[in-house]
C-alpha cells in the first residue's frame, strides 16, 4: 500500500528552521549580553583599581605636601638663625670699636668742651654739644 503524507511537510520545515534561527537568535543575544556583561566587569575594574591608585597618591602627595611645608618652615628658622648669628658677629666684631672710639674722644676732645650727644649711623658717628669760650675747638665741614 502506498501512503500519502497529507501532512504539510514544508511547512514543519519553516518552523524546524524558524524555531531553529530564533534559537540561534537568542544564543546570540545572550553570548552578546554575556560579552557586554564581562566586558563592563573588567572595565570597572579597571576604573577601581585606578581610583585607588589615585586615593593612595593622593594621599601620599598630601603627606609630601606637608613634609614640603616643614621643610619650608626649618629653612626659613635656620636663615632667621643665621641672620641672629651674623647680628651677633657683627656686634662682637665692632664690640671693641666702640670703647675705643670712646677712649680716643676722652683723649682728643679738650678741655671746656662739653658733649650733650654721641649718635652713630653705620661708621658715621655724630658729636653735638658745646665748649666754653676759652676752649680752642676746630671742626670739620
Amino acid at each position: 500500500m502506498i501512503r500519502i503524507n497529507l501532512l504539510p511537510h514544508r511547512e514543519e520545515a519553516r518552523k524546524a528552521k524558524r524555531q531553529h534561527f530564533y534559537l540561534m537568535v537568542g544564543a546570540a543575544i545572550c553570548l552578546a549580553g554575556l560579552v557586554v556583561f564581562l566586558g563592563y566587569t573588567i572595565i570597572n575594574g579597571y576604573i577601581a583599581s585606578q581610583d585607588s591608585a589615585n586615593a593612595f597618591l593622593k594621599a601620599e602627595i598630601a603627606v609630601l605636601d606637608k613634609q614640603l611645608a616643614e621643610i619650608k618652615l626649618l629653612k626659613e628658622k635656620t636663615q632667621a638663625l643665621l641672620a641672629r648669628k651674623q647680628v651677633i658677629e657683627d656686634l662682637q666684631r665692632d664690640r671693641s670699636e666702640t670703647v675705643y672710639l670712646l677712649s680716643e674722644l676722652v683723649k682728643q676732645v679738650p678741655e671746656g668742651v662739653y658733649l650733650k650727644s654721641l649718635k652713630q649711623d653705620g661708621a658715621k658717628v655724630s658729636i653735638t654739644g658745646y665748649a666754653q669760650s676759652n676752649a680752642r675747638v676746630g671742626t670739620d665741614a
